[in-house]
């Protein structure tokens, strides 16, 4: 994975120039939530809205990228971590789901 960077084929590639758009917007306004909301709806809907292992690397590293730091931002965001896992699940397996639900208990804890 390390030899992808998440919206690097956003010049090649059509599909990924509403991602780069909407991440724009995120960056612009890190703390407005509907613009997390249409990134995430953006990075799923590459590659005709089914992720899966026979997705392309660059779209696989993008939608991931996009739930770690929507996830990082908005920890509590329950719903998130579910879909995250299950994305995970379809592309990774079991073990890829279950590290998602693991950082999900670890990004929550009360100390």
């Amino acid at each position: 994975m390390a030899d992808y960077t998440p919206f690097a084929a956003s010049e090649e590639k059509p599909e990924f120039a509403e991602v780069t758009e909407c991440n724009t917007a995120v960056l612009k306004s890190p703390d407005d939530f509907d613009s997390w909301e249409k990134l995430v709806r953006a990075a799923e809907s590459l590659e005709g809205g089914g992720l899966n292992r026979n997705s392309s690397p660059q779209a696989i590293a993008t939608v991931r990228d996009v739930y770690d730091r929507l996830l990082a931002k908005f920890p509590l965001l329950f719903g998130y971590w579910k879909k995250y896992a299950d994305l995970e699940f379809s592309i990774a397996g079991t073990e890829a789901a279950e590290m998602a639900c693991f950082f999900s208990s670890q990004s929550t804890r009360h100390n």
